[in-house]
């Protein structure tokens, strides 16, 4: 993943992402029990956390995974968002457990990533929207 262009700011975070399935290194790595603790925390939160980058640019907000994930995860190029900030309709901030989460909601869905900063992270997006 390259980064993208027009880059306003960037965030090491993690993205809830509900279809995110370990891969097989994972798995073996994990073993039975791993598998289990991770499928439940995966039932409960609903869906796995991923560590990467969310860059805001001029036109969108991006989530990519990191090397570690990409190398852990099923199809990670799947797990890759591009956001235009005219399809967001709005921007949440929520208590998160280390670190706030941020929602970001469009028509189809909505987007959640936590970082540190995460407040300040949420107002450059809603600067970047013109709202």
């Amino acid at each position: 993943m390259t980064k993208p262009d027009n880059v306003i700011a960037r965030k090491m975070a993690n993205a809830l992402m509900k279809d995110a399935e370990m891969g097989d290194r994972a798995s073996a790595l994990l073993g039975a029990g791993g598998r289990l603790g991770t499928n439940a925390v995966k039932n409960l939160m609903g869906g796995l956390w991923v560590g990467g980058t969310t860059y805001l640019t001029t036109d969108a907000v991006e989530f990519h995974p990191n090397g570690l994930n990409r190398a852990l995860h099923k199809d990670p190029d799947s797990m890759s968002v591009v956001l235009p900030l005219r399809s967001i309709t709005s921007v949440e901030t929520r208590f998160g457990i280390g670190t706030k989460i941020i929602d970001l909601k469009t028509a189809i869905g909505t987007l959640s990533v936590r970082c540190y900063g995460a407040e300040g992270f949420a107002r450059k997006i809603e600067d970047a929207r013109g709202v």
